[in-house]
């Protein structure tokens, strides 16, 4: 026990800096319990009627694409697993149109998606709030060109959603982290309508966006790296929300033993 007490604490700084390398580069796979939360959104967006068009807005940037990147990832695989048409894009967070395309393009090739016809990406627009109002009651001409620079009208897809209503678009799914974000989305286009808001919050903006999903004015929300983990588990696809899991579950484990030990060291060293 004398021993015990003794070990350099820059030993076990070095254990936890293994235990993290191994649990990123070799994930274990341990289970994540799902939350009613997790399930009412995978639903939300699984019930959506067959060959709905949804808008997903990454409204966020470099800062916040450790924790709503996998979710924008797992949505598209959902998303198209179920065949959805895609408009990809956002308003006034110009760092996250290429976050997005690195993401977008390689799902969409999985999937065989056409570009302008299965889905299409805006990039980002400025705006903020006016540039949702302009889309509300003309999509094409307050886009007018897609990330790529190319006109906006000449794609079937642009030409089948001409305003950013319910009538052509069947959900809003929002990643969240600031202004402009969701609330915009749902003062100005989803409130009064029949268009679902399933939104994606980091960690940090899950408390206030949760009183607007029980008001049901969101209909869904991913809550952070935890309810990330959730949502992929339920849609078969794991990815980084549940390495992050896994990572936080050893080190949890970890300390625990720490403490443990520490405490039986203490009582055999005072005994």
């Amino acid at each position: 026990m004398e021993r015990l007490m003794k070990i350099d604490r820059r030993l076990l700084y070095l254990v936890a800096v293994v235990v993290v390398a191994v649990t990123v580069f070799f994930p274990l796979g341990l289970p994540v319990k799902v939350s009613p939360l997790a399930v009412q959104t995978y639903d939300a967006i699984q019930n959506l009627p067959d060959d709905s068009v949804v808008f997903i807005s990454n409204m966020y940037d470099p800062g916040a694409a450790g924790e709503l990147s996998p979710m924008l990832k797992a949505m598209l695989y959902q998303c198209m697993e179920r065949k959805y048409k895609i408009i990809l894009g956002n308003t006034s967070w110009t760092l996250g149109a290429g976050l997005a395309h690195e993401i977008i393009t390689p799902i969409a090739q999985e999937f065989n998606y056409v570009y302008g016809t299965d889905y299409i990406e805006l990039g980002s627009k400025p705006g903020g709030v006016v540039w949702l109002q302009s889309a509300r009651i003309d999509l094409a001409g307050a886009a007018l060109v897609d990330y790529n620079n190319d006109p906006i009208g000449q794609f079937p897809l642009m030409q089948a959603v001409p305003k950013l209503t319910q009538e052509y678009v069947a959900a809003a799914l929002v990643l969240d982290c600031g202004t402009p974000g969701a609330p915009d989305w749902l003062a100005q286009i989803t409130q009064g309508t029949s268009m679902k808001l399933i939104v994606g919050e980091i960690q940090m903006t899950v408390p206030d966006a949760l009183t607007y999903v029980q008001s049901e004015q969101y209909t869904g929300m991913i809550a952070g790296s935890r309810g990330c983990a959730e949502y992929e588990q339920l849609i078969g696809h794991p990815g980084a929300g549940l390495k992050t899991q896994d990572t936080m579950s050893v080190i949890t484990l970890m300390i625990t033993l720490f403490i443990v030990l520490g405490n039986i060291g203490y009582l055999a060293r005072k005994k």
